[in-house]
């Protein structure tokens, strides 16, 4: 729906701007940096009072995101 382009405009454009928990050989993508999220709304034009709500929706997508990132081969 149109409704959710700004959300996946923003994921997609934050998927390098995932923290990174590096332990003993293994690396964790812990979710998107959240500063870099508000740059991010910012150069797309999200406007101010959509913010919330792209957020909201933003974080559904990475939190789908998170353990296909994590997983091991």
């Amino acid at each position: 729906p149109p409704a959710l382009w700004p959300a996946w405009e923003c994921f997609v454009a934050t998927w390098s701007q995932w923290r990174i928990v590096a332990g003993l050989g293994s690396v964790y993508y812990e979710g998107i940096d959240h500063a870099s999220l508000v740059a991010t709304m910012e150069l797309l034009g999200v406007k101010k009072n959509k913010r919330r709500e792209v957020f909201l929706h933003l974080r559904i997508l990475e939190s789908e995101a998170k353990p296909l990132r994590n997983e091991r081969e």
